[in-house]
């Protein structure tokens, strides 16, 4: 048999996960140079915190100032911001800001809220036991602080708006929506209201081939995050590109269009995969964002035979389920949020690109797949023996299989020429 490991697990054991596959088959592993980089140590991610490519430092920003936010993303990215607030939080004191001048807020956007046992893992034992930390909440106790040129309305949190000095610390992934996360998308969506975040959604509707995966020259959803970040008055972010452990391995600190810009730049060849198509399987695995694993099979989409042959084997391990999304999600047995709309049995055309569906979710539940298809056009299992069963059965000869590593943070490249 061959073996492929894959990371999984994030926010719980942090482990590597073995696939086997037949020797009869050909089997790709799609990596990317970046999930393999070292993990910066944690006097490496002070001094890029300390030395912003662009903008004042944080010791600059903070003198006079009242109040103080860090606003940081939330248990669907893989940042560590517990490596890196501790050296944002020693600059603030160094400049003359207590404590209780600091507060943290998760940067949620349209997810639902987390509890303190999430805040630990994501920020540490000593920010949430010195430190107020609040959810976001983009139903009530907003603030308006006016128009992107588009014409998007925004409405961002009170406590955020509040603060005269804001830090963000955030990642860069590749994106389905920008491109690129990171930057002042920790703001747009973030900390915004819930019809700034549906309008924002819109503009997706606007021109799609300036929107979407791998699309980073003049990303239309791009210039929106950018225009509230500057409308918002982010004053100061952190963006980190992170490796297969999570572990950051770039760091980029300054102005929000700054790091974005470097980060994206750095990002392009981190996280991309040379175009490759064409295979019978094409498993693919959700790892920074379990909880979002779904985005992870447009690259399964891209990866398979165009002819519909193909099978999609989507691994899926999160065990607290997939994130609440008051935009994206099911709320019901027949409606959801204002992006959402219903799967019929039987009839979704994303599965009528392909063969077969099939999820390795060790914790499944019914509504898991509610922003890809109906519950019962997907074969669900709870091991790889099972995966490997139904594969074996299907392509009983030979096959050419491409195992994505982090379909959720990758990208493919598209083809030379």
């Amino acid at each position: 048999m061959k073996s492929v490991f894959v990371p999984s697990r994030l926010w719980y054991e942090n482990r590597e996960r073995e696939l086997v596959f037949p020797d009869r088959w050909e089997v790709d592993n799609l990596n990317s140079p970046g999930l393999e980089k070292p993990g910066l140590s944690a006097e490496e991610i002070r001094e890029a915190v300390f030395n912003p490519i662009e903008g004042p430092g944080i010791h600059e920003l903070a003198r006079g100032k009242k109040q103080a936010v860090i606003v940081f993303d939330d248990m669907t990215r893989p940042t560590p911001v517990k490596a890196v607030a501790p050296f944002v939080l020693e600059a603030l004191h160094e400049a003359g800001m207590e404590k209780d001048q600091v507060r943290f807020i998760w940067a949620l956007g349209s997810h639902g809220a987390y509890d303190m046992i999430n805040a630990r893992k994501k920020l540490g034992d000593h920010v949430v036991e010195n430190y107020a930390v609040f959810n976001h909440d983009p139903f009530q106790n907003t603030v308006r602080v006016g128009r992107t040129p588009t014409g998007v309305e925004l409405w961002f949190n009170r406590e955020f708006m509040n603060c005269d000095l804001k830090i963000g610390i955030g990642c860069i992934t590749a994106h389905v929506h920008v491109g690129f996360g990171g930057g002042a998308k920790l703001v747009l969506p973030g900390v915004a209201g819930i019809e700034s975040i549906v309008q924002f959604h819109n503009q997706l509707y606007r021109d799609p081939t300036k929107a979407g995966l791998g699309n980073f020259d003049e990303n239309l959803m791009r210039a929106e995050c950018d225009a509230a970040g500057d409308l918002a008055g982010l004053d100061f972010k952190i963006d980190c590109l992170v490796n297969r452990r999570g572990e950051i391995t770039d760091l980029y600190s300054g102005t929000f269009r700054a790091t974005h810009a470097a980060g994206a730049e750095e990002g392009k060849e981190h996280y991309g995969i040379p175009y490759a198509t064409g295979y019978d399987i094409a498993v693919c695995n959700a790892y920074g964002k379990a909880n979002e694993s779904a985005i992870s099979l447009l690259m399964s989409l891209m990866a398979l035979k165009p002819d519909r042959t193909g099978t999609a084997v989507l691994i899926s391990d999160a065990p607290e389920g997939q994130v609440p999304h008051y935009v994206m999600r099911a709320w019901g047995t027949d409606y959801g949020g204002r992006h959402y709309t219903v799967k019929e049995k039987g009839q979704n055309p994303v599965l009528a690109l392909m063969k077969r569906l099939v999820v390795f979710a060790p914790s499944p539940d019914r509504t898991m797949l509610d922003l890809v298809c109906h519950a019962d056009d997907a074969t669900v299992v709870k091991t790889w023996a099972e995966v490997l069963d139904i594969l074996e059965g299907d392509y009983p000869g030979a096959a050419r299989v491409a195992v994505i590593q982090d379909g959720t943070m990758q990208y493919m490249k598209p083809p030379e020429g």
